[in-house]
């Protein structure tokens, strides 16, 4: 019954968030929201054996480009959501996840995740070249977690946008804990497919010529776009309360680079940052 109800609260949340989405909370944000969530992962870890429904709830305040790429930086409100059903089923921000095989620190499964777009109207570089729309990626996820340390690998295809696939490579480990704060890093990389890239970086002759800003044209191939590091930070105000930092330093890269509203107009280095809390229940 509760897998169908957190299934609900998915669908229902893609049509909420995707009133606002591209002009609210952004590609750019939805990455740094994933990056805080894999860091509680590992600083945070469920104290109880869950045998129903445990959340941790709460909102989170940032600073982050107005598109990837950008040199323009916006500040951003979103809420924090995490809720599980039997350490099997997850609801994490707009990710809904199922562990379908675990073994020891092993686990695998399907995934369902709404990607927020990009609006041309978010920056006047983009005037013109026509918006990305939200859109749902389906896919399938492989993690390897131990207390101290995790590893996963996230594939995801886009089901509209005119987007394809992509690939989201992690790795993390805590790195410092004294008293009641503990911090972590994790590396990630995303791969897109020629098709992802070239909606995301790229710019068709005809997107060109309808430039407000005169942009040129620009292929964009399949391969690596950005890297980044992220340091997460918990501080415990209580049992259930805690105090979350985010500091994340990343860099565009290969074909994405050298899209023309990044060079010249925007900034290889990307940096994002921002504080939250949360309540676990």
């Amino acid at each position: 019954m509760f897998k169908h109800c957190l299934v609900s609260v998915f669908l229902a949340s893609v049509s909420t968030y995707s009133v606002q989405a591209q002009s609210f909370l952004g590609e750019g944000f939805s990455s740094a929201i994933e990056a805080v969530q894999e860091g509680i992962d590992l600083i945070w870890p469920d104290q109880l054996n869950v045998k129903g429904v445990s959340a941790r709830l709460g909102f989170g305040l940032g600073v982050t480009p107005e598109y990837e790429g950008s040199d323009d930086y916006r500040f951003r409100i979103i809420p924090l959501i995490d809720i599980r059903y039997k350490s099997r089923l997850r609801l994490n921000g707009s990710h809904l996840s199922y562990i379908a095989y675990r073994d020891g620190p092993f686990s695998a499964g399907p995934l369902l995740h709404l990607r927020f777009g990009r609006n041309e109207s978010r920056n006047t570089i983009l005037a013109g070249i026509g918006d990305v729309s939200d859109t749902l990626q389906v896919g399938a996820f492989a993690r390897y977690q131990t207390e101290s340390a995790l590893v996963s690998a996230e594939y995801r295809q886009a089901l509209g946008a005119n987007l394809g696939g992509s690939l989201l490579v992690t790795a993390g480990h805590g790195i410092y804990k004294n008293g009641k704060f503990t911090a972590m890093l994790a590396v990630r990389a995303r791969w897109l497919s020629g098709k992802s890239m070239q909606t995301i970086y790229g710019l068709t002759e005809s997107q060109s010529a309808s430039s407000q800003f005169g942009l040129p044209s620009h292929m964009s191939g399949a391969g690596f776009s950005e890297v980044n590091g992220n340091l997460v930070g918990s501080y415990e105000m209580t049992e259930k309360i805690r105090l979350l930092s985010l500091v994340s330093l990343g860099s565009i890269v290969g074909d994405a680079a050298n899209s023309p509203f990044i060079s010249g107009h925007g900034s290889k280095t990307q940096f994002l940052t921002g504080v939250g809390v949360a309540v676990a229940f």
